[in-house]
C-alpha cells in the first residue's frame, strides 16, 4: 500500500512539473490566455 501511495504522490509531481514549464505545448504557440467572462447581472 506504500508503494501505492509513493507512485501516486510522484506522479502526480511530474504532472505538476510538466504542466508548470510547457505551457505552450499544451495550449499551442498562440495562447494569449482565456478569455474574459463578464457575467449577466
Amino acid at each position: 500500500m506504500i508503494v501505492i501511495c509513493v507512485f501516486l504522490v510522484a506522479s502526480v509531481i511530474i504532472g505538476t512539473v510538466q504542466l508548470l514549464s510547457t505551457p505552450n505545448e499544451i495550449f499551442g504557440a498562440d495562447f494569449q490566455g482565456l478569455p474574459k467572462q463578464e457575467f449577466p447581472r
